[in-house]
């Protein structure tokens, strides 16, 4: 569907104008979720009054957080948004992972409670399984980060070989892995548990250490270093 291009009212324009000031002054201190999502979608929508629409996104799934993470298809649903509109809102979260991925190749700061939270950083929203490689140096420092060919929105395929073949690449002493649960629930199954031990068994020979796999679900991690699942 898409955005119709209407006569922009003098309040309409002064409105944005008011919402870009505001930013512009003190950044989104004192916007509602609305307000921000607002202000987004005028850059998108540009002679329409935008309120309304703002109001039927958050209202459609939920929260500001949840209008990020839907998908182009999911959004266009909603009366009154078109492409550009959903293609600028479906956009958002993909540039900060990347974004957050070119920060943590510059920092490579050290500690495992860094690589815990870059991994939920670089996983945050994904609405489908995804499988992430930290490489660490001698001194835990993460070096590069990589993400895995992805399998079906069920379960992602993990490929020993590529695994050991971007640690090789990297020049890695030792890696931390990562992947997401969209259901929600931060508890491994049998079969990561399985999975882990085997590619600790498999890297241990090319003197790469597997320090730890963690799980993203939503806000929560589950460590299996801290949760004693490690093989010994």
């Amino acid at each position: 569907m898409a955005e119709r291009k209407t006569g922009d009212s003098t309040d309409h324009g002064g409105h944005r104008a008011r919402l870009r000031a505001r930013f512009l002054a003190s950044g989104l201190q004192g916007f509602a979720p609305h307000e921000a999502l607002e202000l987004l979608l005028t850059f998108a929508i540009p002679r329409r009054d935008v309120n309304p629409l703002a109001h039927r996104l958050v209202a459609r799934f939920g929260s500001l957080d949840r209008v990020l993470e839907a998908t182009g298809a999911e959004l266009r649903q909603v009366e009154g948004v078109g492409d550009n509109a959903a293609t600028l809102l479906s956009l958002l979260l993909p540039v900060f992972r990347l974004y957050r991925g070119e920060v943590a190749a510059r920092e490579r700061l050290p500690g495992e409670q860094d690589a815990a939270e870059r991994c939920r950083a670089l996983l945050m929203g994904e609405k489908v399984e995804r499988f992430l490689v930290l490489s660490l140096d001698a001194r835990g420092r993460v070096v590069t980060h990589a993400f895995m060919p992805s399998g079906d929105e069920g379960e992602t395929a993990v490929y020993p070989r590529l695994i050991a073949g971007e640690l090789l690449r990297a020049g890695a002493s030792a890696c931390v892995l990562a992947h997401n649960h969209p259901s929600g629930l931060a508890q491994p199954s049998q079969a990561d548990v399985e999975l882990t031990r085997a590619l600790g068994a498999m890297l241990a020979p090319l003197s790469i250490r597997l320090k730890d796999h963690i799980i993203v679900a939503g806000d929560r991690i589950f460590s299996f270093a801290k949760n004693g699942l490690m093989a010994p």
